[in-house]
């Protein structure tokens, strides 16, 4: 995972980080197969579809049908996230890819979530195919993310799904300029209770239990460091926001 800020000061960091591709269908087979893990309870690596999207105790699955068309026979759904470790996660960007059997990106969206409590979901239907197993798509930026960010700009999508090979990226643009880049790429392996242990005994600081702590410090970084600017949090506006996002369903509120 790495994030490139451009402007207005210059400011990078790359950390190492475990990503899961689920294909949603397979979320019940799946727990059958690897102990370690389970669907909407909880285990060493846990999945609850109350933590995506809206929030809502839907599957997945049928909460993104009210963003994209159904779901075809020849298309899977893959959710690109970091997974509870032993209860918690924090992801914040987590991509549900809608791809053809022949590996087709054919819509997808992005689900952002910030420090404040909020998430906010953009909808990218019908991306465009740019190159070879690649994929763009344009959104307005809608939701307050980073204090050292203000409201405006245009985010930039690109997708490369080439076998096993998955590349993510997220440009923020702003008149005209690049002044933000970040992505996150990565081999998929099968998932087995092997590679989670590997995952869990070997790796825990590339877990989701990190991106807090790791945002916290980049944070302190550009405040005292850099000096940079800091916008306070507007009230979200968006229809597609999500606020309370960690409370019990009974205070989610959609704006």
């Amino acid at each position: 995972m790495t994030h490139e800020r451009i402007g207005p000061s210059k400011h990078s960091f790359r950390y190492p980080m475990t990503f899961f591709a689920f294909n949603l269908s397979e979320l019940g087979k799946l727990q059958e197969q690897a102990s370690l893990f389970a669907h909407n309870r909880f285990n060493v690596l846990s999945l609850r579809d109350q933590d995506y999207l809206h929030g809502d105790s839907d599957p997945i699955r049928k909460q993104l049908n009210r963003l994209l068309p159904a779901e075809k026979e020849d298309e899977q759904t893959l959710l690109v996230t970091s997974p509870r470790y032993l209860g918690y996660a924090f992801n914040p960007v987590n991509f549900h890819l809608r791809v053809s059997d022949c590996g087709e990106l054919r819509q997808a969206v992005a689900e952002v979530n910030n420090t404040f409590g909020d998430r906010h979901v953009y909808p990218l239907r019908n991306p465009k195919q740019t190159g070879k197993a690649t994929w763009t798509a344009h959104c307005a930026k809608k939701f307050h993310v980073s204090p050292f960010n203000n409201m405006e700009g245009e985010y930039h999508f690109t997708f490369r799904i080439e076998g096993d090979q998955l590349y993510m990226g997220v440009d923020l643009h702003r008149d005209g300029a690049c002044v933000m880049k970040t992505w996150q790429q990565g081999t998929r392996r099968r998932l087995s209770n092997a590679a989670i242990s590997r995952y869990v005994f070997l790796h825990p600081f590339d877990t989701a239990l990190n991106s807090m702590p790791r945002i916290l410090w980049q944070a302190a970084k550009l405040y005292y460091r850099k000096k940079l600017r800091v916008y306070s949090r507007p009230k979200p506006q968006s229809p597609a926001t999500l606020i309370n996002r960690d409370q019990p369903l009974s205070n989610h509120h959609v704006i």
